[in-house]
């Protein structure tokens, strides 16, 4: 039997992801049902949930994935590669339709904008660096940040991957840009985390 063809629009294969009567789905399993088209699809699997509060564990596994998609993009490579761990890990079917329902027509109002251009900056040397910028923000997800945790980063990682996606090198500009103040957030969020623990044991 043929499989019926992959959607070309972004907001189009996040509702197909969750299809389905099973109440969990693996990792595996999603990025089987994307075929390994290109890393921006399973970039935007393992961005989008840290875009909503989600149930503890689930940003840090997204952030390790993160990491290892970095290392992919990092080293080139033109296919996928997740440990048997991380790509065994599952999600609820029903945080994913909730993740759908809600950032579904965010993506669909950005897709509209979206069009092929810039396309140095999804080619293999724009990737590097692109993979470089993940890698941090994939870190700071690991981290337990308090008060926005890993939202703005998750946000961050997510214009880059649909940029990536539609092969539009602005989009993935704008999500560069979105990372530097995701960082920042962090910085200043870690950094008052700290200093209140110090002075809380010092006091």
């Amino acid at each position: 039997m043929r499989r019926r063809p992959l959607p070309e629009r972004t907001s189009e294969v996040l509702r197909e992801l969750t299809e389905g009567e099973e109440e969990r789905v693996t990792f595996r399993e999603i990025l089987t049902r994307l075929r390994h088209r290109a890393l921006g699809f399973a970039l935007l699997v393992f961005a989008l949930p840290c875009c909503l509060p989600m149930p503890p564990g689930i940003p840090t596994v997204c952030g390790v994935a993160l990491v290892i998609i970095a290392v992919n993009l990092i080293a080139a490579r033109r296919r996928l590669w997740l440990p048997n761990a991380l790509a065994d890990k599952s999600v609820a079917r029903a945080d994913l339709q909730r993740m759908a329902g809600r950032l579904g027509p965010y993506l669909e109002r950005l897709e509209k904008i979206c069009k092929p251009r810039f396309p140095i900056v999804t080619e293999p040397i724009g990737k590097i660096l692109i993979g470089i910028v993940i890698f941090v923000l994939g870190v700071i997800m690991i981290l337990p940040i308090p008060l926005l945790g890993n939202m703005p980063p998750g946000f961050a990682a997510s214009v880059i991957a649909i940029g990536m996606i539609e092969r539009d090198g602005l989009v993935v500009l704008i999500g560069t840009l979105v990372s530097a103040i995701a960082i920042a957030i962090a910085s200043v969020a870690t950094g008052s985390l700290v200093l209140y623990i110090y002075h809380y044991f010092t006091a």
